[in-house]
């Protein structure tokens, strides 16, 4: 029966979810053996023959192999939308990246890709401002946001924090965000830090005449408490919250999401840990599948990578990840392993560089993302020469002239802030 499987000749339905899998078997494991096992233990098989398994019900609900190329070690299965629970992430991980990677006839499995049925998109939110949302919120749409992240990331008093945050906005910075390790720590407590960090971003936006955002970090031990600490952001007046979308949790992410539809903040995911699932390109899960289930439970941001920068990251991979973040009909790119999706009523994704940025990387982050990015920087502000005002200036200064075509040799002729960074990173 595990042979019936293998069907090369089966086109999936508007009803199938399809996955793409880089599969490596054990010694001694022929290919298509693996594949159809995988397959089968993703769904509706066991180790060994049962009797509960009626032929009507594998009939109904049995995988399909449509696809397997034993020298890219690349196999496609399209499941019935049947297995699943529509609206839950946790339980469709759990079927296609659940037991099958501890299956001892593979040596390596990676989810690499994966495409949504129409039913199962329309039973997630999606994002609740999304890319645009976010613009029209600020009022900017001519040109990149300019973000940075509080550093140093643990440490700093919530005074100390919240007039790191003042200077950065005061400079010219757009969004302002904590850390991923920054929560609710003794030195620097969450609501105090909420309410003295809104009232600089307050005081920041009198000034400017720009709108300030400040993200604060709701990551928390319980859904409950994660919950609470949103509450107490809306309740300041706050209109953003951050949280490590992968340390907290699917159900908790979801729990988030219906429960934004009162709150209406912005929310920014934020990466942490994923390299663990991501990295190693023969196991594991692509932070590509990664982008598509935040954007089906409804965050309004993601990290994707930056290209240039510290952060491990292709180039491919991250305009792939742009692509799914801001396109509502994504093509396939078999080289990129990408398979078709169309979005439907679901809103893009601002994509999000952070890793290792300073200014002189403002040119090539431009022609990486054009204007449809948040450029997140943190030691590339908070360790320019003059201080943390004069580097959210510089970044400003570098995406004006990067618009404009100006070298930032030439515009630093006329603007110090930029000189000093060219000075200290060109």
């Amino acid at each position: 029966m595990l042979k019936d499987y293998i069907d090369l000749e089966y086109k999936p339905t508007k009803q199938d979810f399809v996955c793409e899998y880089h599969i490596e078997p054990a010694q001694g494991v022929g290919f298509e053996d693996a594949c159809t096992h995988m397959a089968g233990e993703s769904s509706i098989d066991t180790w060994s023959d049962i009797s509960t398994l009626s032929p009507q019900l594998a009939k109904e609900l049995k995988p399909h192999v449509i696809f397997t190329d034993e020298k890219q070690q690349t196999v496609r299965v399209a499941y019935t939308q049947d297995l699943f629970e529509l609206n839950s992430v946790p339980q469709i991980l759990s079927a296609i990246a659940g037991n099958i990677f501890s299956m001892s006839i593979l040596d390596n499995l990676r989810l690499m890709d994966i495409t949504f049925p129409e039913d199962v998109i329309q039973s997630f939110h999606g994002p609740k401002f999304g890319m645009q949302g976010v613009k029209d919120l600020l009022g900017v749409t001519d040109r990149p946001l300019v973000g940075t992240i509080v550093k140093p990331k643990v440490g700093l008093t919530s005074e100390q924090h919240a007039e790191v945050a003042y200077n950065a906005f005061a400079g010219g910075c757009d969004l302002v965000k904590d850390d991923e390790n920054l929560t609710d720590q003794k030195f620097n407590r969450f609501q105090s830090r909420a309410e003295l960090t809104l009232k600089g971003s307050e005081k920041a936006e009198a000034e400017t005449g720009e709108r300030k955002m400040y993200m604060c970090n709701i990551t928390a031990p319980t859904c409950e408490e994660m919950l609470k600490r949103a509450g107490i952001i809306k309740d300041l007046g706050g209109e953003y919250a951050m949280i490590d979308i992968i340390t907290v949790g699917w159900s908790a992410l979801q729990s988030l999401r219906d429960h934004n539809e009162d709150l209406n903040l912005v929310l920014h995911a934020h990466r942490c840990m994923h390299s663990a699932l991501t990295r190693n390109p023969r196991h594991g899960v692509s932070m590509l599948v990664i982008a598509k289930l935040i954007r089906l439970i409804g965050l309004d941001q993601l990290h994707i990578g930056t290209v240039v920068g510290k952060m491990h990251g292709e180039r491919d991979e991250v305009l792939a990840l742009k692509d799914e973040c801001v396109l509502k009909n994504v093509p396939a790119n078999h080289d990129l392993h990408m398979l078709e999706q169309d979005w439907g009523r679901i809103r893009p994704m601002f994509p999000v560089a952070s890793g290792g940025l300073e200014p002189t990387m403002v040119p090539e982050l431009t022609k990486i993302f054009g204007k449809d990015a948040i450029m997140q920087f943190g030691g590339g502000i908070h360790a320019h020469p003059m201080g943390t005002v004069a580097g959210a200036a510089a970044c400003r200064q570098a995406v004006d002239a990067s618009l404009d075509g100006i070298s930032l040799e030439e515009y630093a002729k006329t603007h110090n802030e930029l000189k000093a960074a060219l000075d200290k990173w060109g």
